[in-house]
């Protein structure tokens, strides 16, 4: 493998990290275009972002208290709409980033396609741990972060292959 090789090897998981936290940002925006939130939901979010980001730890953990309750309350009653968006972008992001991770690669363009979905599987699993999601979400989610995983590293694979070559046809004297 060639020097370019082994960086674009290295740099594979982390353009798919990148473009996977980017993708489940904005498809979860689009969903809270689309379905837009609880405004205490809203609230407690924000001062729980400002909280962390002033690094007061008492301040973010109070943040914390407030916001786990409401949100618990909020899963136990939400229309399928937006636990559905969620879902989709649990996936939508995971199908992105493993696609990115597989396109940089040079080689084990599966691997790192699977990588980046089973990062997004153990973010479901935290996520899901920390609140009360209603178990067909996160049954979804996992479901279909490995099929589009596998998908996008197919995809990759089969779109990337190496060039077949061409039978060299020699000319005989008679």
């Amino acid at each position: 493998m060639s020097v370019l090789g082994v960086v674009r090897c290295t740099l594979a998981p982390f353009v798919g990290l990148l473009v996977f936290i980017l993708s489940v940002m904005a498809l979860e925006a689009i969903g809270h275009v689309v379905y837009p939130p609880p405004a205490d939901i809203v609230a407690l979010s924000k001062a729980h972002g400002e909280a962390m980001v002033s690094g007061d730890p008492e301040r973010y953990e109070q943040a914390s208290l407030e916001l786990a309750p409401a949100v618990e309350a909020w899963l136990a009653t939400a229309p399928i709409g937006p636990l559905l968006a969620v879902v989709i972008a649990w996936v939508g992001g995971g199908f992105l980033g493993s696609l990115a991770a597989a396109a940089v690669a040079t080689a084990g363009r599966m691997w790192f396609s699977l990588l980046i979905g089973a990062v997004d599987v153990i973010g479901i699993l935290m996520v899901t741990d920390q609140f009360s999601h209603p178990t067909w979400m996160p049954i979804l989610g996992i479901l279909g972060v490995i099929l589009m995983s596998l998908l996008a590293g197919r995809l990759m694979t089969r779109s990337r292959s190496a060039p077949v070559p061409v039978p060299r046809i020699e000319k005989t004297l008679d």
